[in-house]
């Protein structure tokens, strides 16, 4: 055995470590405190630490890294806050395209049967409803 043979031994030894501290702890961790407590061990793993860390958790390394420079320069968390902003996020493709429920529905409409309460029950498969909406529109 050669010593880069050791080396990535012991390598695979720590991340199934960490892998097992991840999962433990992960499903009491907020966003932040994720990226908090990632930086903190890559931090004591030392060299190649924010590597074995992100191949053990699946979280970036750039997002490691980040999260070390800003616990270098200080940053603190204020406990009470959001840690997105509101209203971030993609927005209802019915909020950004209004027409689109009708137009899905007068597509849908000539090929259900069943309980006229509860029209959802299709007789047919659309294979690309979005292409199919484009065309339907477009007549």
């Amino acid at each position: 055995m050669k010593i880069s043979d050791n080396i990535l031994m012991r390598n695979e030894e720590i991340i199934k470590t960490v892998r097992r501290k991840f999962q433990t702890l992960a499903p009491v961790l907020d966003e932040r405190s994720r990226r908090v407590w990632a930086a903190a061990e890559a931090e004591a793993l030392g060299y190649g630490g924010q590597s074995i860390v992100a191949a053990a958790t699946g979280i970036s390394r750039t997002t490691i890294t980040g999260e070390l420079v800003r616990s270098k320069e200080g940053a603190t968390v204020d406990r009470g806050k959001r840690l997105r902003s509101t209203g971030g996020g993609r927005k209802k493709l019915t909020e950004r395209e209004p027409g689109v429920l009708s137009a899905l529905e007068s597509l849908v409409e000539p090929t259900t049967r069943g309980d006229p309460e509860n029209p959802r029950n299709v007789s047919t498969t659309l294979r690309h409803p979005g292409k199919e909406i484009s065309e339907h529109r477009d007549t």
